[in-house]
This record gives structure tokens, C-alpha cells and sequence, in this order.
């Protein structure tokens, strides 16, 4: 299976297991050590999963300013968790991760791919929106 293909198949898992943290009050390894059970992600894709979730999850509250600041007529609590988990998958990949960083284009489609799928029928308007927003304030 292509890397690509695989590394979706990891921000799916990622966005999944974000939008239930999010949501609950459950307990951050038990949500990704249960969705990477049910994934059966090959070990490169499982670490990939966990540096997503761990990064976007641990740095939310630096994402979500980030997110306030692009997207300044959207409350961060009436926005649609979907959209909140993406968003913080994409800005946490193109602002704070470090190593094997994906190509900001890339990120940010894979992000649209994701809120078009997942979100409702103006989420991959809306979150290509503001990544375009946040590339623009932050590059």
C-alpha cells in the first residue's frame, strides 16, 4: 500500500480519536491504543498516528489560538468537533511538528479530503479557509 494511502488511513484514526477526547472525558492512551486495535495500521503508520494525536492533543490549547485568530467569526465551542479535529491535525502538522514534515500542500488537501468526508457540506470550504489563513499569517 502506498505511503500516502497509509498516512490517511493514520489521520483518519487521528481525527476519530481527537473528535472522542474532545467529546468525552476519556483517557488519552486507552482512545488511541483502542483505535489503533481496530486500524491494524502498519508500525510506521501507528507512530504517525500517535505524534498526531499526542502532538494536536497536547498542544491544543497553542492550535485552538491559532485557530481563534484564523477563523476570528467562528467560535471555537459552536464549531463542529469534526472540523475543531481536523483543523488541529492540519495546524499541528504544519506549525509544530518536527520531523517528516509533509509538504504544506499536501496537508492541507489531505485536511479538506477529510472535512469533505467527514464534516458537513461546507467543511472542506471551511477548513481550506483557514489553513489558508493560518499559512498566510505564519509563513
Amino acid at each position: 500500500m502506498p505511503k500516502a494511502n497509509i498516512r490517511h488511513r493514520a489521520r483518519i484514526a487521528a481525527l476519530q480519536a481527537l473528535f472522542e477526547l474532545d467529546a468525552t472525558d476519556h483517557d488519552l492512551d486507552a482512545v488511541m491504543k483502542r483505535r489503533l486495535e481496530e486500524e491494524q495500521l502498519p508500525s510506521d503508520a501507528s507512530e504517525f498516528f500517535r505524534q498526531l494525536v499526542v502532538g494536536a492533543w497536547e498542544r491544543r490549547n497553542e492550535i485552538d489560538a491559532v485557530i481563534v485568530r484564523a477563523a476570528p467569526t467562528w467560535p471555537l465551542h459552536q464549531m463542529p468537533g469534526v472540523d475543531k479535529a481536523i483543523l488541529r491535525i492540519a495546524i499541528y502538522e504544519l506549525l509544530f511538528k518536527t520531523e517528516e514534515k509533509a509538504p504544506v500542500k499536501a496537508v492541507i488537501n489531505e485536511a479538506v479530503e477529510l472535512a469533505k468526508h467527514f464534516g458537513s457540506e461546507s467543511s472542506g470550504r471551511f477548513v481550506n479557509g483557514v489553513l489558508g489563513s493560518v499559512v498566510s499569517q505564519y509563513s
